[in-house]
C-alpha cells in the first residue's frame, strides 16, 4: 500500500475539497501536477480508490467508448468518520 501513498493522499485531499463528488477524470484534472503525472488514466484512479476507506462510489451513468462499447461512470464521495448520512 505504500507504493502509491502520495497519490492516494492527494486523491483524498481532492475529494475532501469537493464534497459534491467527482468522477475519476475530474479527480485527475484537480490533482497537483506531480501526482497527475503518476495517475495514468481514470481506470488507474478507480483501482486506487477501490481499496481506500471512507470513499463511496455511486454509479452516475454510462458512457460510450471510442470502439463502440459502453462503460459505467462512477462518482466518488469522501465520507468523514462518524458523519451521519
Amino acid at each position: 500500500m505504500a507504493r502509491q501513498k502520495r497519490l492516494r493522499n492527494a486523491i483524498v485531499k481532492t475529494l475532501r475539497e469537493n464534497p459534491q463528488g467527482l468522477t475519476a477524470n475530474q479527480i485527475i484534472d484537480r490533482l497537483p501536477d506531480r501526482q497527475r503525472k503518476s495517475a495514468s488514466n481514470a481506470g488507474h484512479v478507480s483501482n486506487l480508490i477501490r481499496g481506500m476507506k471512507n470513499i463511496t462510489a455511486i454509479t452516475s451513468g454510462t458512457a460510450t467508448a471510442s470502439g463502440g462499447g459502453t462503460y459505467t461512470v462512477n462518482q466518488y464521495f469522501y465520507e468523514e468518520e462518524g458523519a451521519e448520512i
